[in-house]
């Protein structure tokens, strides 16, 4: 066996076997050089500890924490808004069918039977606003049973996707329906005959609407709450089906007894 003599190593030489035979090369490596490149790096002090972290490190993690911030807002917001005091409101809870179809196939035509000059036409070409209207099914429901219904929404997404399922069967509903991306109280109530409102209580929720009601509903009209009583209007209340509670405007204004 031949004995290959190396020469100590030095800084300035590199060892590397050659492609022809066994036979080494030697090449010169720059000890100035640096082994890798120089990553730039910012202080960050997280709860009075100095942190140093790579400066494309912290411009990811902005980046990623930005989108988060714009993601959850879009989709946040619109949940939000019901707090807001010019957009007063409650938090999407759909109506149950069962309850839903109480509200039409009970509570509403017993109270039309009772209207002078109804001439049992039921609930045809009765003017439904529903305050609040979520996944459109009152309002899908009322366009159904003959009614020119318009449901009130703030939410953009509960809009959409009540337009998308309740598209067809408004078009093919003996009555009318729409739904607005619009706040309900806005709403101009002064020909409605029936409002619907899934309400809370607290907030003075209510009360605003039981205002904005007796000023603007015209007196032949229904208000249908679900669940939820209307403080002071304990003298309208003529039915109380399924969580339905049905107040009869003919019943006098402000909680008086008509005469």
């Amino acid at each position: 066996h031949s004995t290959t003599n190396f020469h100590p190593w030095h800084p300035k030489h590199a060892w590397f076997w050659t492609a022809e035979g066994d036979s080494m090369g030697e090449a010169t490596v720059d000890p100035a050089a640096p082994d890798t490149p120089q990553v730039k790096k910012k202080k960050l002090d997280i709860l009075g500890f100095q942190v140093q972290v790579a400066e494309q490190k912290v411009k990811k993690v902005l980046l990623g924490a930005t989108s988060f911030l714009v993601v959850f807002n879009a989709l946040a917001l619109p949940f939000a808004i019901p707090k807001l005091r010019r957009f007063l409101g409650a938090p999407y809870v759909p109506m149950k069918r069962k309850a839903v179809e109480a509200l039409f196939e009970q509570v509403l035509p017993q109270w039309a039977a009772t209207r002078s000059g109804a001439s049992g036409k039921g609930l045809e070409n009765l003017r439904l606003v529903d305050f609040g209207s979520g996944d459109g099914r009152i309002v899908q429901m009322a366009a159904e049973k003959g009614m020119r219904a318009t449901g009130y929404e703030l939410n953009p997404y509960l809009v959409l996707w009540s337009r998308l399922r309740c598209w067809r069967s408004f078009r093919r509903a003996p009555g009318q329906g729409e739904v607005r991306w619009a706040n309900a109280w806005s709403a101009d109530l002064k020909d409605v005959d029936v409002v619907t409102v899934y309400g809370r209580p607290g907030d003075s929720f209510m009360q605003l609407a039981a205002k904005k009601m007796d000023q603007e509903l015209p007196p032949h009209a229904a208000v249908v709450s679900h669940l939820f009583d209307v403080p002071g209007w304990e003298r309208r209340l003529v039915q109380d089906v399924e969580g339905l509670k049905l107040y009869d405007f003919r019943r006098g204004r402000n909680s008086q007894p008509s005469e």
